[in-house]
C-alpha cells in the first residue's frame, strides 16, 4: 500500500500474491457488492488509490471494503443479541438459562475478544480510509446512505482503538489467566509477567500505527517509507528481546517475518532512490518479489510441516495404545492359564472325562 509503483513484470506479480494473500473467503465481491452497488454515489465511487486497489481496499466505501468481515461482524451481533434475548428468558425458562450459560461462556468476552483480534486490520483501515475520504462539510447535502457509512465508519474506527485500552486494562488487573480472556495471551509464554503478557496489544497498536502511516501519509511516499522502515526495526528489536511466544519455533517465525518486512522496506528505500535507472529499477522489483514469495513459502512449509507432525504424533499415539492393549490381553491370557481351577470348573472337566 505503499505509493511507490513496482517496475517491470513484477508488478503484476505482486498484484497477483496480494490478492491471494488477501483473498476474500466468503467471495463477498461476487453477490455482496453487486447490490452495494445498486446506490447512485456508488456507481462513481473508486478506490483511495492503485496501491491500495491492488491490496482488495477497492472503494471508499465501508461495507464494500470490509467484504467477509461485514458478514463475520453481522453474525458477532446477532450472537451477542441472541444471547442478550436468552438472558431475559432465563429467569422464566430452564432451557433459556442453560442457553443463555453455554453462550455467555464463549461468546460475551472469549469469541468477542477472537473476532476483534482476527478482523483488525481490516476493521481500522476499512474504517479510516472512509473517513478521510469524506468530508464533515460534505455530509449534509449528501445521501444517508453515506451518511450512515460515516458515522459507522467513525463508531469502528473507535471502537477498535478503545478495544486496545480495554485489552491492556485487562491484562494490567492480571485478568487475563480468566479463561473468557485467555484469548488475550494464547500462545505466549506461560510465564506472562513480563512485556510477553502485552504481545497482543503491541501487536494490534502496531497494525494501528501502520494503518495511519499508510493511510494519512497517502500522498508522502517518503515519509511513509521512513516511519515504517523505524517501526519495523523497532518491532525487530523486540521480538528478538522479548522472544514472547511459548514455542521455539513461533518465535523464530516471528522474528523471521520480522526481518523479511525490514528487508522489504530497505529494498523499497533503495527502489525510490533508482532515479531513472531501468535496469537497477526492475533488478529492484524482482528482489520485492523474491522477498514476498520467500516469506510466503516459508510460513506455508512450515505450517504443513507442523501439520504432519501433529498427524504423525497421533499415528505414533494410537500405535502405543494399540501395543498396550495387545500386552494386556496377552498378560491376561496368561494369568488364566496359570489359576486354579473353581469346584465347578473341576466337575465340569470331570464329567467330561
Amino acid at each position: 500500500m505503499i505509493s511507490i509503483p513496482i517496475p517491470g513484470i513484477a508488478s503484476p506479480i505482486q498484484s497477483l500474491i496480494s490478492t491471494i494473500i488477501y483473498m476474500d473467503l466468503l467471495l463477498t465481491d461476487k453477490w455482496l457488492t453487486s447490490h452495494l452497488d445498486e446506490s447512485s454515489e456508488s456507481n462513481e465511487d473508486e478506490p483511495l488509490n492503485i496501491f491500495f486497489e491492488s491490496q482488495g481496499f477497492q472503494s471508499k466505501h465501508l461495507f464494500i471494503n470490509l467484504g467477509s468481515t461485514l458478514v463475520f461482524m453481522i453474525m458477532q451481533i446477532c450472537l451477542l443479541m441472541f444471547t442478550g434475548l436468552m438472558s431475559l428468558f432465563s429467569s422464566t425458562s430452564s432451557r433459556a438459562e442453560k442457553l443463555f450459560e453455554f453462550l455467555h461462556k464463549r461468546l460475551i468476552w472469549g469469541r468477542t475478544i477472537r473476532f476483534i483480534i482476527q478482523q483488525f486490520q481490516p476493521l481500522i483501515f476499512s474504517s479510516l480510509i472512509n473517513i478521510r475520504s469524506q468530508s464533515l462539510l460534505d455530509l449534509k447535502p449528501s445521501t444517508i446512505a453515506t451518511r450512515f457509512n460515516f458515522y459507522l465508519s467513525a463508531l469502528i474506527f473507535t471502537g477498535t482503538l478503545l478495544s486496545v485500552v480495554i485489552f491492556y486494562g485487562i491484562i494490567l488487573r492480571g485478568k487475563a489467566g480468566e479463561q473468557r480472556f485467555s484469548t488475550l495471551i494464547e500462545g505466549l509464554k506461560s510465564n506472562t509477567s513480563g512485556f510477553a503478557a502485552y504481545w497482543t496489544v503491541w501487536t494490534l497498536l502496531k497494525w494501528s500505527l501502520m494503518c495511519f502511516i499508510l493511510i494519512l501519509l497517502t500522498d508522502y511516499p517518503a515519509q511513509q517509507l521512513q516511519t515504517l522502515t523505524l517501526l519495523s526495526a523497532f518491532s525487530t528489536i523486540l521480538q528478538i528481546s522479548v522472544q514472547p511466544m511459548d514455542s521455539r519455533i513461533e518465535n523464530m517465525m516471528c522474528t523471521f517475518n520480522e526481518l523479511m518486512a525490514t528487508i522489504y522496506l530497505y529494498t523499497l528505500i533503495g527502489l525510490a532512490t533508482a532515479g531513472d535507472d531501468i535496469a537497477l529499477r526492475e533488478n529492484l522489483g524482482l528482489a520485492l518479489i523474491s522477498i514476498l514469495l520467500l516469506a510466503l513459502s516459508t510460513n506455508i512449509l512450515k505450517v504443513l510441516i507442523m501439520i504432519i507432525c501433529e498427524i504423525v504424533k497421533k499415528i505414533r499415539r494410537k500405535c502405543t495404545q494399540n501395543e498396550r492393549v495387545a500386552i494386556l490381553s496377552q498378560h491376561s491370557r496368561k494369568y488364566a492359564s496359570t489359576m486354579p481351577l473353581t469346584q465347578e470348573e473341576a466337575k465340569s472337566e470331570g464329567n467330561v472325562k
